[in-house]
C-alpha cells in the first residue's frame, strides 16, 4: 500500500505540473492582470516537475532531496503567510484623525485614463477630502509605458474634473516606484512648509498599505484603503498575493 502510494504520487506530479503550466501560461500572457499569478503557477509547475525527477531518482538521494525541497515548500509557505497575514490586517486599518495633507499613491494610467485600481484610489480620496476643504492634496506617480501621461498628471486632472480646486493639488511626476512616491510627496510638503510629525492620510490601495507605512513613519501616516469593486474579487486576491512578496522583496533589499 505504501508503494501504491507513492506511486500515485509520484504519475500526479506530472499532471499537476501540466495544469499549473497551463494556468501559468493564461495568467502570464493571456490574462495579464494576472501576471504575477502566472509566474507563480509556473513555478509550481516546476517544483512538480523536480518532485517527479527526484521520484525517478529513487533511492536515499532522491529522497533526501525530496525532503529538502518539502522542507523549502514548508518554510516559504510559513513565511507568506506571516505577511500575508500583516498585509491582510493593515488593509482593513481605520484610523481616523485630524490631518494636515493627503497623499494619493499612483497606479496605472490607460491612455489618459485612470486604470480600474488608480480610479479606486481617487474615489476614495475624494470620499476622505470631501470634509476637509482646505488641506493640500499630493498626487505622485511618473509616466509608464503606454500611458499619454504621467500617473501624477491623470489624476490631478481627475481630481479638478470632479471639483477639486487646483491650487490644492500638488503634482509630482518623477516617482517610479513607492519609495519615490513617499520620498518626492514627503519633499513636496516640506517645501509647503508641513512639519516633518504632521500627520498625513496616504491613500492607496487596501493591499499597499503595510508596505506603504513600512516607508512612511507609521506614527504620522494615517491609512485611507481603496478598494476593488466586488466584482474583481480574483484580481484583488492576485494583489494581495504579489504583496506579501513584495514585502518580503523590501526585507531582504
Amino acid at each position: 500500500m505504501r508503494y501504491a502510494g507513492r506511486q500515485r504520487l509520484g504519475r500526479g506530479a506530472p499532471i499537476a505540473a501540466a495544469v499549473c503550466a497551463a494556468a501559468g501560461v493564461f495568467c502570464a500572457f493571456v490574462y495579464t492582470p494576472m501576471r504575477f499569478s502566472g509566474y507563480l503557477f509556473l513555478a509550481a509547475a516546476v517544483y512538480f516537475l523536480a518532485w517527479f525527477a527526484l521520484g525517478l531518482l529513487g533511492g536515499r538521494p532522491g529522497r533526501a532531496l525530496r525532503f529538502v525541497l518539502l522542507a523549502l515548500l514548508i518554510a516559504g509557505l510559513a513565511l507568506f503567510a506571516v505577511l500575508e497575514f500583516r498585509v491582510v490586517s493593515y488593509g482593513h486599518t481605520d484610523r481616523e484623525t485630524k490631518v494636515a495633507a493627503v497623499v494619493i499613491l499612483g497606479a496605472g494610467v490607460n491612455g489618459s485614463e485612470p486604470s480600474l485600481s488608480l480610479q479606486s484610489r481617487l474615489e476614495a480620496a475624494l470620499a476622505y477630502v470631501a470634509d476637509k476643504p482646505d488641506i493640500p492634496i499630493v498626487v505622485t506617480g511618473s509616466q509608464g509605458p503606454g500611458e499619454d501621461l504621467s500617473e501624477g498628471q491623470c489624476m490631478a486632472q481627475w481630481l479638478e474634473e470632479h471639483g477639486i480646486a487646483p491650487e490644492r493639488i500638488l503634482i509630482d511626476t518623477q516617482a517610479d516606484n513607492t519609495e519615490e512616491n513617499i520620498r518626492y510627496s514627503k519633499a513636496l510638503l516640506a517645501r509647503q512648509g508641513l512639519d516633518e510629525t504632521a500627520q498625513v492620510a496616504v491613500v492607496t490601495a487596501d493591499y499597499h498599505l503595510y508596505r506603504t507605512s513600512l516607508y512612511w513613519n507609521a506614527d504620522t501616516m494615517v491609512p485611507v484603503a481603496a478598494h476593488m469593486p466586488p466584482g474583481y474579487w480574483l484580481l484583488d486576491v492576485n494583489y494581495y498575493i504579489r504583496e506579501a512578496f513584495a514585502v518580503a522583496a523590501f526585507m531582504i533589499l
